[in-house]
């Protein structure tokens, strides 16, 4: 029972994957119209889908990074909960 639970859960987080994946290259076809990006001295014409693109690999580190460091922090508190 146990191990077809831990399918079905893998399968349902797959397909909820590939959905927001689908969703996301959809949305990225739709904006490809230029957009000026300005950042610092930085100045541009580009399409919305890079600038979409770029700022959602950045959250994505930045989100990961965070839960890494979370992780880490978590395991020192039981380390020293366990001593």
């Amino acid at each position: 029972m146990r191990e077809r639970l831990s399918t079905l859960r893998y399968r349902l987080r797959l397909g909820l994957l590939i959905l927001a994946l689908v969703l996301f290259v959809i949305f990225l076809l739709q904006n490809t119209a230029p957009t000026r990006v300005r950042f610092l001295i930085f100045e541009a014409d580009i399409a919305s889908a890079i600038v979409i693109v770029v700022t959602s690999l950045l959250g994505f580190i930045g989100g990961f990074f965070a839960a890494l460091n979370m992780h880490r922090l978590r395991h020192r508190q039981r380390d020293t909960q366990d001593k």
